[in-house]
């Protein structure tokens, strides 16, 4: 049995903390969280809920003091949990948390964990990353890339360790949201207009831009259908803006962050993911998938790689909002269909339970085992 620290910026209702939160309910570890911050507390409550160890940093002091901020809370939450494992999920904080952890005499092993590729200008993709993850090495951490194509970005970076930088796949608790999904999809009345949802962060990674524009030319093709856009982000503003410029109406409902994902999967008929190469590996397609749901997303590396290219949904040239509208409109009668038809839906589901949290732990304590054999999901 082991003892797991898991350190987040926030708990804010988006992927990281939603799969940490899964992480949790492997009973055969003691696991403790602390987050930098508990603003946005939109998932606090569900991790109190989890009587997991727990520390709430207070509010983040602004410009370079926040280094320092993060190193004193690592040092306070090491020395009082103890753990064997720290996992610092903000890869660009990691540096200072395992700084901060071994100040304090903390033994543990350090994982970071890498669930978006590296930065395109110099300062992000070349020196940020060679601070972090040379100063992570000097404390003996390894980085884990959420997927083959961010693990190859990051070895590709000159002067970079290659050896340290491992990779796992992310997990999702398939069984869960299937059940949640299809309550919900059987208590939705029957017929309905169609309906499709993307769930992403609204920040510059993502392309809800795209998407947006796509929902125009469906528009104008008297295509019937609602899109929901959960998430929240930098960019809710600007979106919102654009959306109301181009006379979407009610056929677009911005949610926000929601802690109810699963079931607003299961009322709907499409899942649409409009994104850049800077995507990591989203832990909301192996939701998708867990809820039975088509998907239609951009061809860029990392989806590419999760979907099998094109073996569990449909891959689209990102940045093209024509072959984006024409993609969802084709797979409309299909999705439509597949509400009498459960058989592609439970295949999906199938796939998605291979990506257990169970797995996803034993891929990152075997990796915190220096010199242990790759992870199973390689």
């Amino acid at each position: 049995m082991a003892r797991i620290l898991h350190v987040m910026t926030s708990p804010r209702a988006e992927g990281t903390p939603r799969l940490v939160l899964d992480w949790l309910s492997v009973k055969s570890h003691v696991q403790g969280v602390a987050f930098l911050t508990g603003e946005p507390t939109d998932l606090l409550e569900n991790f109190r809920q989890t009587n997991c160890w727990l520390h709430v940093g207070e509010a983040m002091v602004p410009g370079s003091r926040k280094f320092w901020q993060i190193a004193g809370l690592a040092r306070r939450c090491t020395r009082e949990f103890r753990p064997d494992l720290v996992i610092a999920w903000p890869n660009g904080f990691s540096h200072w948390v395992f700084l901060g952890a071994r100040s304090g005499g903390s033994r543990a092993a350090f994982l970071s964990h890498a669930g978006n590729p590296p930065g395109t200008g110099w300062r992000e993709r070349y020196a940020l990353t060679w601070l972090c993850v040379w100063t992570s090495a000097l404390c003996g951490a390894r980085m884990v890339a959420c997927s083959r194509y961010v693990q190859r970005l990051f070895r590709g970076i000159p002067l970079v360790p290659g050896s340290r930088i491992e990779f796992a796949y992310n997990s999702v608790q398939a069984g869960s949201i299937g059940q949640k999904s299809a309550a919900a999809q059987a208590a939705r009345p029957a017929g309905g207009v169609f309906r499709a949802i993307m769930v992403a962060t609204l920040e510059a990674h993502k392309d809800h831009a795209t998407l947006l524009r796509a929902a125009r030319i469906l528009v104008d093709r008297a295509v019937r259908f609602e899109l929901f856009i959960v998430g929240a982000g930098r960019l809710e503003t600007a979106l919102k803006e654009l959306a109301h410029s181009l006379g979407l109406g009610d056929s677009v409902r911005f949610l926000g962050a929601r802690a109810d994902v699963p079931e607003l999967l299961g009322q709907c008929d499409l899942f649409v993911l409009s994104t850049t190469p800077q995507e990591g590996r989203p832990g909301v397609i192996l939701e998708a998938l867990a809820a039975g749901l088509p998907i239609v997303a951009s061809d860029v590396a990392p989806l590419r790689e999760v979907l099998e290219d094109g073996r569990w949904g449909r891959l689209v040239p990102p940045a093209n909002p024509e072959l984006l509208a024409a993609a969802v409109e084709e797979a409309l009668p299909a999705a439509l269909a597949e509400r009498g038809n459960p058989g592609p839906a439970e295949a999906r589901r199938a796939h998605a339970l291979e990506f257990s949290p169970e797995r996803m732990l034993g891929d990152y304590l075997r990796l915190a085992r220096r010199g242990a054999a790759a992870p199973s999901s390689s």
